[in-house]
């Protein structure tokens, strides 16, 4: 069930809307709310993003294993040609320090 909900909108704003809904085929109405539904959306993507990028980073800190990107890189790429490379090798996190690969 729908339930109403104000709004003051300034007025360049609600001119703007009517001008955009009127391209679109749509009531002023409608494009508010497809605009509103979109940017939740939006947010809880982001929202889950963040938690997942949370939940790796622990993960990463729990189990202090990091891979280096060029090592990454390298098995990612001889497997994209048909070749059945090692896995790469788990590093000790060190945090005081960026990883680099030791050719770089």
């Amino acid at each position: 069930m729908s339930s109403t909900t104000s709004l003051k909108l300034p007025d360049a704003l609600k001119t703007r809307i009517a001008q955009v809904a009127a391209l679109e085929g749509k009531t002023a109405h409608a494009l508010m709310v497809d605009t509103l539904q979109e940017a939740m959306e939006d947010a809880l993507a982001r929202q889950q993003l963040y938690a997942d990028g949370e939940a790796s980073y622990q993960e990463t800190l729990n189990t202090n294993a990091v891979f280096g990107a060029a090592d990454v890189k390298t098995y990612v790429l001889t497997r994209l040609q048909g070749g059945k490379p090692a896995r790469p090798q788990a590093r000790p996190l060190n945090g005081a320090k960026p990883m680099v690969a030791p050719n770089d």
